[in-house]
């Protein structure tokens, strides 16, 4: 008898929590139909997202509120351990975001776009993009006692779209491709509605209310872009030793909307 086909290992591994929510998790319930698996990584545990709580009770509330939201999709969750304001691309950091990868040897990573709105979300993105490049290389240590194994290759790389779909001079920045997420929006909701914390911060914060129908505002706009009620962007990193299979988008098959197809 055959031995049975190992199922397709997606990591989105995002700044803060709540960024997947926003951001990709229509996609990834529309995978995890296609019986995928999943992690979910922050490099952070949101410890300065409160003008109330001290850094260690929103901490404390906010990993809390991830590994809720992981649940609900279904996913393994890790947290890097780094600070908001403070994810650097360096060195010392890299390390610890490789051994986190290892630790879920994926062979899909989805991270922010290389150009976002926060320098948190854009350094991130480096250093997942470096981190995925170092995965399977032997000799590239994490200095764990005992660390995670090499992983088993360089995953394909993944970038969502950035927050509102706009570069830090409001400018649009258009992904490769979109995928229909209307028949995921009320996963989505639900999965967003675990970060309970959050509403209260944001509106004191930046002046945002209403939380959930934000994020159903940006999906909207992205799904007129693409040519249907409900979308999510994505572009696929082809650089040089990274793979350059559509693995996304051969999975996502007729969920996946061109640019063009909608109005621009």
């Amino acid at each position: 008898m055959s031995q049975a086909k190992q199922a397709i290992r997606l990591l989105a591994m995002m700044a803060h929590p709540d960024d997947a929510e926003f951001l990709v998790a229509g996609t990834l319930f529309h995978l995890k139909s296609l019986g995928w698996e999943f992690g979910l990584t922050t490099m952070t545990a949101g410890d300065c997202g409160s003008a109330t709580h001290t850094q260690e009770e929103i901490s404390r509330l906010r990993l809390a509120e991830a590994k809720a939201g992981a649940d609900y999709l279904g996913a393994w969750y890790a947290c890097v351990g780094l600070r908001d304001m403070e994810v650097f691309a360096n060195a010392e950091n890299l390390r610890h975001v490789v051994e986190v990868m290892r630790a879920f040897d994926p062979d899909v990573v989805i991270t922010h776009s290389p150009v976002d709105y926060m320098l948190d979300h854009e350094e991130t993105s480096r250093l997942v993009r470096d981190a995925a490049f170092a995965l399977a290389m032997p000799l590239y240590q994490t200095r764990k006692a005992q660390p995670a194994p090499v992983g088993r290759a360089t995953p394909a790389l993944y970038y969502a779209d950035a927050v509102e779909g706009l570069d830090p001079l409001g400018e649009r920045l258009w992904p490769q491709f979109y995928v229909d997420v209307t028949a995921q929006m009320e996963q989505k909701r639900q999965m967003l509605s675990c970060h309970e914390s959050q509403r209260s911060w944001l509106r004191e914060h930046h002046g945002i209310d209403e939380y959930l129908n934000r994020m159903t505002t940006w999906a909207a706009q992205y799904g007129q872009e693409a040519g249907c009620s409900y979308a999510e962007g994505l572009r696929q990193h082809l650089g040089h030793g990274y793979p350059h299979e559509p693995i996304l988008q051969n999975a996502l098959g007729s969920w996946i909307r061109p640019r063009g197809e909608g109005k621009h």
